[in-house]
């Protein structure tokens, strides 16, 4: 398999380079003769009157058009929800920590450690975690329980959400035929299938930027409320992750500028908006502000402003590095390693052999340029370069950045790698069906490959097995419960300690010490009923006369005597218990 889609793509990259050379030929020589050479244009808004579209050169009647969008809409939903929550298996410790603070939220308006209603949350201490994820989450905790499917849910909703913004943005700006397009690139798109099934706080970003884009679209016709609806969504990215903070006003500030320029937005609406924007972001900017100056945490009836005396983010910025020309320059290998070139990254954030747009998108993502600037859209077109350039931005300063890290660009790189398949396909109309067919084929492959093998690598890298392991070691009724803090690697306990209280369910005041009953029993106390530890001989030898269970790495097995214990395997982990 890995040898066949190796030699697909070389074919499909040759074959989409020889197609965009083509199309920018063909245009090049109608407009050197004279010809027509300005894209079709899009039927203004209100216009009833037009019965037929020709997307791709088709003609579609509305009715036909809508049955071809529907059905991409039931194949893009039906593969981000098939076996949800057990696909990928296990779980990622992000995700359990969103979720544990989720929990903590929802049961106490704390966050696991008795954070009162924190803006930004203290994750591993060093790194901190952005908040929006674990309130949205704390949402579906507080109705349905704490699981792998609620902690999993709001990234799904969101990634759904993400794509109907992307495919009516496209609609509105470039016109319908490029809108059904888009709405087939995004329902098979590697990086929007992969990010949406498993929960990691900053991959909620480009889905409320997305949504900020298609709201402010609409506001710039001269309808402000979805301008200010926009601002509502621009300043939730705050929440999704710290690189907002160089990136969202940037945008919205240059955005602010140049339609005040163009006479699209006017400066009543241009106030309104920005009031907007900070009444939902200051309690992040201000925690910025706090963590910045080293102000003491500001504690007020309705939010907390911590300071994080462990921080280490800011050396994630180019600002704030010694040598800033050196990362600069490392800042933009590893973002050209991650956008055009695609290449490998972590395996949650793609599969191999896919990257993140397929691997033989970017020829489309060039000619998209020659689409977007012979387009006549009043200004509005402007919006997705700004988006794209803002992506571009975030890569620049944050240091060696990976898909996850910049994930703000892609919807960008999407946006043009649809104009430049609406270009290819439309100036040259024969290469319609092969078009379609490569991305068909792809699309099919990256379905199979993400549900077999990958499914199967990736839950390792998900720690699969190990709540399996501990309900089993709980179960047993054994009072203290010695956890392996080698689950990452060695020494990782704070690891542990996360994907122990995510599957466990613990409650943050049994967890604080502030109670000794949790899921409605009388226990030891948090701190006696679970140790981490990397397992050893000395280990088991001084824990053998105690009521203790283990959950253990399947390669720590041999310190365990078979006769005086069972030992039952759960993927990477094992359940130990006396018997």
């Amino acid at each position: 398999m890995t040898n066949a889609l190796s030699i697909l793509n070389k074919i499909f990259l040759a074959a989409a380079i020889v197609c965009a050379v083509l199309a920018a030929l063909n245009y090049a020589a109608r407009a050197l003769s004279g010809r027509e050479a300005k894209a079709p244009g899009r039927a203004p808004a209100g216009n009833t009157r037009i019965k037929y579209f020709r997307p791709n050169d088709i003609s579609f009647s509305p009715r036909t058009y809508y049955i071809i969008l529907g059905i991409i809409a039931f194949i893009g939903v039906a593969i981000r929800v098939w076996q949800f929550g057990s696909v990928p298996g296990g779980f990622n410790q992000d995700g359990a920590m969103a979720a544990v603070d989720a929990k903590a939220l929802a049961d106490h308006a704390t966050d696991r450690f008795g954070t009162f209603m924190p803006a930004h949350l203290y994750a591993w201490g060093y790194g901190q975690m952005s908040s929006l994820l674990s309130y949205m989450t704390a949402v579906f905790v507080k109705m349905f329980g704490l699981g792998p499917i609620t902690a999993r849910l709001p990234q799904l909703i969101m990634s759904v959400a993400g794509g109907v913004f992307f495919y009516l943005f496209i609609r509105d700006i470039f016109g319908k035929g490029a809108g059904l397009i888009a709405a087939a690139f995004v329902a098979i798109n590697p990086w929007q299938l992969v990010q949406s099934r498993w929960a990691l706080d900053c991959n909620l970003l480009p889905h409320f930027f997305m949504g900020g884009l298609y709201f402010l679209n609409k506001g710039l016709t001269g309808k402000s409320r979805y301008t200010y609806i926009s601002m509502i969504f621009f300043a939730l990215c705050m929440y999704c992750y710290g690189i907002t903070i160089y990136t969202i006003p940037v945008f919205l500030l240059t955005a602010c500028v140049y339609y005040l320029i163009r006479k699209r937005l006017s400066v009543k609406d241009a106030l309104i908006s920005a009031a907007v924007y900070l009444a939902i972001a200051w309690p992040f900017l201000l925690t910025m502000a706090v963590n910045f100056f080293k102000w003491d945490t500001i504690e007020l009836p309705f939010v907390t402003i911590q300071y994080f005396s462990g921080s280490v983010r800011s050396n994630d910025i180019l600002l704030f590095s010694d040598t800033p020309m050196k990362q600069l320059a490392a800042n933009v290998k590893a973002l050209l390693n991650t956008t055009l070139l695609q290449k490998k990254d972590l395996p949650w954030n793609d599969i191999a052999g896919f990257g993140t747009m397929f691997l033989f998108t970017m020829p489309f993502f060039f000619a998209g340029f020659i689409e977007f600037f012979r387009r006549k859209t009043d200004g509005a077109k402007g919006l997705a370069l700004l988006a794209l350039l803002t992506g571009i931005w975030a890569g620049l300063l944050t240091n060696n950045v990976n898909v996850n890290r910049i994930n703000i660009v892609y919807y960008g790189i999407m946006m043009f790698s649809v104009l430049g398949i609406y270009f290819v396909t439309t100036e040259i109309k024969y290469l319609k069906w092969p078009a379609l067919g490569i991305y068909a084929v792809m699309g099919i492959l990256l379905v199979t490959t993400y549900f077999g093998s990958y499914a199967d690598m990736i839950k390792g890298q998900f720690y699969y097995g190990f709540g399996d392991a501990l309900a089993e070691a709980e179960e047993s009724g054994a009072d203290k419960i010695y956890v392996t803090a080698d689950a990452q690697g060695k020494g990782y306990s704070n690891v542990s300690e996360i994907l122990t209280m995510f599957y466990d369910k613990t409650d943050a005041e049994y967890f604080q010490g502030k109670t000794n009953e949790d899921h409605g029993k009388r226990l030891l106390p948090y701190k006696q009923r679970f140790t981490y530890v990397s397992m050893s001989p000395q280990v088991v030898s001084a824990s053998q006369n105690e009521d203790a269970a283990y959950l253990i790495m399947a390669s720590d097995r041999t310190y365990f005597d078979q006769s005086k214990y069972n030992i039952t395997p759960h993927g990477n982990f094992c359940s130990v218990t006396k018997k």
